[in-house]
């Protein structure tokens, strides 16, 4: 898959179809107890839904149950319980840090309300961190799943697009060199950035 810039990308024929949010997100439980209890009375997502199944797709795939919990707004967060199945190591700090699930919340005083209710429960959860657009907190389920509850410290722009397809394009040029780094990202953007930049008339700086 080539990246290209928005100007460059087609514009002619019919419409391209368009997702319309979240469904839901599923992880594995090996505790469905204390999932339950979590997500229902501390995080107060009701219980929505819940298949028990055998002999789903193969034969040997593994008996299970498949609950569902209403995270509003018609997205559900579900876990799939296994039977027999046995419980796997924990994954690496990096990537239980990087694999997390943030939920939105719209001021300061409703993300400073959340945290206050996790410590109520005694839920171990972080300060609010600010990074670039949002401020968010942090805190594991049951599972040893990351979550997140984060705020808009400001709206996204149309900047942050043409940002973002910059970035992109010049990670994927990186990304397939011998020794691809956060410096060589920046020289590869810059050079992108100078090349995306209008020409200028140093005449028409300058004036008559």
């Amino acid at each position: 898959m080539t990246l290209t810039s928005p100007s460059a990308r087609p514009q002619a024929g019919p419409p391209s179809p368009r997702v319309d949010g979240v469904d839901h997100l599923a992880f594995v439980t090996w505790k469905p107890r204390a999932t339950y209890e979590f997500y229902t009375q501390v995080l107060g997502m009701p219980l929505v839904h819940a298949i028990t199944a055998t002999g789903w797709v193969t034969e040997d795939y593994p008996d299970f149950v498949h609950f569902f919990f209403d995270m509003g707004k018609g997205n559900r967060i579900a876990f799939f319980y296994y039977f027999g199945l046995p419980e796997e190591e924990q994954p690496s700090d990096l990537m239980h840090r990087s694999r997390h699930l943030a939920f939105h919340v719209d001021t300061e005083e409703e993300l400073l309300a959340w945290r206050e209710r996790l410590k109520a429960h005694g839920v171990r959860v972080t300060p609010p961190l600010p990074h670039e657009l949002i401020e968010s907190i942090y805190f594991d389920d049951p599972n040893g799943l990351q979550l997140e509850i984060t705020r808009p410290l400001r709206a996204m722009s149309a900047l942050d697009s043409r940002d973002a397809e910059l970035t992109l394009r010049a990670l994927a040029d990186v990304a397939e060199s011998p020794r691809p780094c956060a410096q060589t990202l920046w020289q590869r953007k810059a050079e992108l950035v100078r090349k995306a930049a209008p020409v200028r008339n140093d005449r028409e700086v300058a004036g008559p």
